[in-house]
């Protein structure tokens, strides 16, 4: 037993259905069909894909017109932009001048700030040794006072030594006065 491929597998063959009249009238239901969508919606279908292709049209029209004005306005950029190569050099310049500038001014800060280093030093080391020396003469003299207190307390008798004492404390009476 032979098994089809079709369910309508029958004696015309493989691909046409066991009644002729069946394909008759099926065909000619299609042509009928067929004929009145070619009459009624032909025009419709070829209005519409000429209305596609105006659409279409339109817009790479508007595309190529926006593509030109694009063209004109870099073109117009271009001739009015500043030259890259030469802009490139002035800021390379004024880059160095500026280091430069700044190189010349730091060092000028820094000799300034030297000289006022300097300056303070010195008067630092002036002053201490001023200080130094009212430090050393009044050491020296209270060191001379006491060996010429000691001295004269040595070679005083004791009459000279209790007049001494008593004109001492007779000035500071009256100086408290």
């Amino acid at each position: 037993m032979h098994l089809g491929i079709f369910a309508a597998e029958g004696p015309n063959g493989y691909q046409l259905a066991s009644d002729i009249n069946e394909v008759y009238w099926g065909s000619a239901a299609f042509f009928v069909v067929l004929g009145l969508l070619i009459w009624k919606a032909g025009p419709a279908i070829v209005k519409g894909l000429n209305g596609r292709t105006e659409r279409i049209q339109k817009e790479f029209d508007a595309a190529n017109e926006a593509r030109a004005i694009a063209e004109q306005s870099l073109s117009a950029t271009s001739a009015g932009a500043p030259d890259i190569g030469a802009e490139s050099a002035r800021i390379k310049a004024e880059a160095a001048e500026t280091a430069t500038r700044l190189r010349v001014d730091t060092a000028a800060r820094a000799n300034a700030e030297a000289a006022a280093m300097k300056e303070r030093a010195t008067n630092d080391i002036q002053n201490q040794t001023r200080q130094a020396i009212a430090d050393l003469r009044e050491e020296i003299s209270s060191l001379t006072r006491a060996s010429t207190e000691a001295l004269v307390a040595e070679r005083l008798d004791a009459g000279s030594q209790s007049g001494l004492i008593d004109s001492y404390i007779s000035s500071l009476e009256t100086s408290n006065r």
